[in-house]
């Protein structure tokens, strides 16, 4: 080998177009003298190796057998089997999904092959992967061999900061690692700009203990029947809920410009059925018209774990209900563990907003109410009168006139939740096709249809209130009340005769 790369570059020498001011100049041979000083051996120069035009460029002072040594040694290393360890920050199945996508569009398809092993060689998988509510893909996980390249990499899982990420592994030659680089680079800009999960509104699942499951995808919300119409609130709620959680979305890179952060912990509390899960779907509407990733926590004990999930695609909302199951009560580990991961969520380079909710407020715990770890606590109530005319109107879908005087049916039904207004509208309905004889261009819904259909549950509803059990009467209890009933008898008799006295006296000085 060596004879014949001397060979060629002599023959190049003979050439009119190699340039031969890039080889060193022959030099004379230094006079001998006694007693000289033995040089020392210079180190092997390295040299890249650039693939561009037509001339073979030698460093200054490179001989054709260093030049000739360079070369075997560069082809030998380029030569050499080298693994391949490409991290992509994504939840695994979004990261395959853009490596089989990557692969398709440099070489035309994914070719996967058999994955050798201790049994014999095990076949690729095809992986079931929800990209959408009730929208599926086939992908493959397992060994690729890719068009080119002498070796086979391998879609895997990677443990990274407590969670699992996408990872690209495998075995190829040194020359062709700068490739596999590229790849990956390319998996990574897909994966930012066509992630199967960012902008979305997604479900995530936890296991029977509360922690996430990162072997089971993501699923998604199905917004198609989500209504902000219905989101109908007392006026002072209203605001509450669209400043505190609408407009750090919709309105997100004009809060940037004028630095108002994109951190916020809100708790929504109030009794159940007043709107705290629909605010939560309309959120995640407008999460996913604005950008946002939604993710929607099945268990609030998988948090730590969602917060890691969130962070990969940020800017994202994470919500989850009924937080007084966890917090409520005395200081424990656990109560501190969930603590520390809400005050987790405010960390730097990643907006997130979270959303818990509680139907009794006055169950968790103090620490967790304090300012700087909520940064708003909204009281979502019960419509009062003006609401509860428009849930009326908005039930009953054009039934209703708008010159209809719904004031009395209003009164009757302030203070309770959406639920019991709906059922109202529609017993209202009946009432209104009990009198209606057909010679009517369409049936309507009087006010007063409306106020008969309320009165008619207040029986239900009061089927429906808490019963408050007496009090069990302790001894101590009973003995306080009779000693307290005698001393009322002693000082009673002690001040009618007291009172007797006096008008006897007064009797006397009056004869």
């Amino acid at each position: 080998m060596a004879n014949n790369l001397e060979k060629i570059l002599k023959v190049m020498m003979d050439m009119p177009e190699f340039n031969r001011a890039s080889l060193p100049k022959p030099e004379k041979e230094p006079e001998r003298k006694e007693n000289m000083e033995t040089k020392p051996l210079e180190k092997k120069q390295d040299v890249e190796i650039v693939r561009d035009g037509t001339q073979i460029i030698l460093p200054p002072k490179m001989g054709y057998p260093e030049a000739i040594d360079t070369l075997n040694r560069k082809m030998q290393q380029d030569e050499t089997i080298v693994s391949i360890h490409e991290e992509v920050d994504s939840f695994p199945l979004d990261g395959a999904h853009a490596f089989i996508k990557v692969l398709q569009k440099r070489y035309g398809w994914a070719d996967a092959v058999p994955t050798p092993g201790f049994f014999g060689p095990r076949p690729p998988q095809t992986v079931n992967l929800e990209v959408g509510h009730n929208t599926h893909i086939q992908i493959v996980w397992g060994t690729f061999q890719i068009p080119g390249i002498d070796g086979t990499l391998q879609t895997s899982v990677h443990p990274k900061d407590g969670r699992m990420i996408f990872l690209i592994s495998g075995s190829v030659r040194q020359k062709q690692k700068a490739e596999i680089a590229s790849i990956a680079q390319e998996v990574r800009d897909y994966v930012k700009e066509h992630s199967v999960y960012k902008g979305k509104a997604i479900l995530l699942k936890t296991n029977d203990d509360g922690s996430f499951n990162f072997n089971n995808p993501p699923s998604f919300l199905d917004l198609s029947r989500v209504n902000e119409e219905e989101l109908i609130f007392s006026t002072e709620t209203r605001e509450l809920v669209n400043t505190s959680l609408f407009v750090p979305i919709e309105k997100t890179e004009m809060c940037r410009k004028f630095k108002i952060p994109l951190k916020r912990n809100i708790l929504l509390e109030g009794k159940y059925g007043t709107g705290k899960t629909l605010t939560a779907y309309v959120t995640a509407k407008k999460a996913e018209a604005n950008g946002w990733t939604f993710v929607y926590l099945d268990r609030v004990t998988a948090l730590k774990d969602a917060v890691k999930f969130a962070r990969q695609y940020a800017p994202a909302v994470i919500f989850a209900e009924d937080i007084d199951r966890v917090v409520s009560g005395s200081r424990t580990v656990k109560v501190d563990d969930i603590l520390n991961n809400i005050d987790g969520m405010d960390s730097k380079g990643f907006d997130l907003i979270g959303i818990f909710t509680t139907n009794d407020v006055h169950a968790i715990e103090k620490a967790m109410l304090r300012p700087g770890r909520l940064d708003a606590v909204i009281s979502v109530t019960p419509p009062d009168a003006q609401a509860a005319e428009k849930l009326m109107r908005l039930y009953g879908r054009g039934l209703i006139p708008e010159t209809e005087d719904l004031g009395e049916a209003a009164k009757e039904l302030a203070g309770q939740i959406p639920a019991v207004i709906r059922e109202v509208v529609e017993r209202s309905k009946l009432f209104a096709i009990s009198r209606f004889d057909g010679k009517e261009n369409k049936m309507q819904l009087s006010g007063q249809d409306l106020v008969l259909a309320a009165r008619s549950m207040k029986n239900h509803l009061n089927l429906m209130a808490p019963v408050v059990e007496p009090e069990e009467t302790t001894i101590e209890h009973k003995v306080g009340t009779a000693l307290g009933q005698l001393v009322s008898k002693g000082v009673a008799s002690t001040l009618n005769g007291t009172k007797e006295k006096i008008n006897e006296i007064h009797d006397w000085t009056q004869q």
